[in-house]
């Protein structure tokens, strides 16, 4: 098999659509959206929220299964974990294809976007868990935590429930890239100085400028959700319980909410 695959090699059924991150926040701000993620206030939110995050949970099972095959001489235990990762991450998948049909969606109803797999590409280990399990299921701990909030706004205990079920392994996810990231780079300090920069660029591609906000400093917007008006954070927004229960340091939460995007592994 190929290492370092590209994106289009991805299996995905014919009619499934891949597209670059740049062609993805052309076409948002061409409607008049925000170029990034599918904010709350937005029509269809919950359907592309959910979808998109369909989407990340097929590209981290894949992920972790590429760097189980990418990385043969690596530790044992190191193995162990990444395929009990893939197993979560197949799980969460399942479970997201269930909440696009709960929401009168599937998956496939919008574009998949190739960035998150493009941010996995990286030649060490280290690096690799870095970017994937302390950089982007960090920001799946935020995406997840707001989503537990509104769903619990809207009454709808199905969409929390199944969230918060999957928040839980996030954690876990995360723990795991700081302890493997600290062991494989134990005594190679020009390693771990590689593999921080690898999160470090990850962690500022997703930002936002930084866009992130802390709960309680969030502006609220009212919407219309199925039959009941609820207010709705109006950006995205920084998980610190969640954070700080995956291992994260206030240090750390303080420079992803100023825009510094910089993190040291704990």
């Amino acid at each position: 098999m190929q290492r370092m695959i590209p994106v289009d090699k991805l299996a995905r059924p014919e009619d499934h659509i891949l597209l670059p991150a740049n062609r993805t926040r052309n076409a948002r701000s061409e409607q008049g959206l925000s170029p990034g993620n599918p904010m709350p206030y937005e029509d269809d939110f919950l359907k592309s929220r959910m979808h998109g995050i369909c989407g990340g949970e097929f590209q981290a099972m894949e992920a972790a299964g590429r760097t189980l095959y990418d990385f043969p001489d690596a530790p044992w235990e190191f193995q162990l974990d990444m395929a009990r990762q893939v197993w979560d991450e197949s799980r969460h998948a399942e479970i997201y294809m269930k909440l696009l049909e709960y929401v009168g969606s599937y998956y496939g109803e919008f574009p998949e976007g190739e960035v998150l797999w493009s941010c996995t590409q990286a030649e060490d280990p280290a690096a690799r868990v870095a970017g994937i399990n302390r950089g982007l299921e960090g920001l799946a701990c935020d995406v997840f935590e707001q989503l537990i909030r509104i769903a619990q706004k809207m009454g709808d205990t199905i969409i929390e429930r199944s969230v918060d079920y999957v928040l839980a392994d996030e954690i876990t996810h995360v723990r795991m890239g700081s302890q493997w990231m600290r062991k494989l780079t134990e005594g190679d300090p020009e390693r771990f100085k590689r593999a921080q920069e690898f999160q470090d660029r990850i962690d500022e591609l997703f930002n936002f400028g930084p866009g992130r906000k802390r709960v309680e400093d969030v502006d609220h917007v009212k919407q219309r959700v199925n039959d009941k008006e609820i207010e709705i954070d109006a950006g995205l927004t920084i998980a610190r319980e969640a954070r700080l229960l995956a291992g994260f340091t206030e240090e750390e939460i303080d420079r992803l909410v100023k825009g510094f995007g910089k993190s040291a592994a704990y």
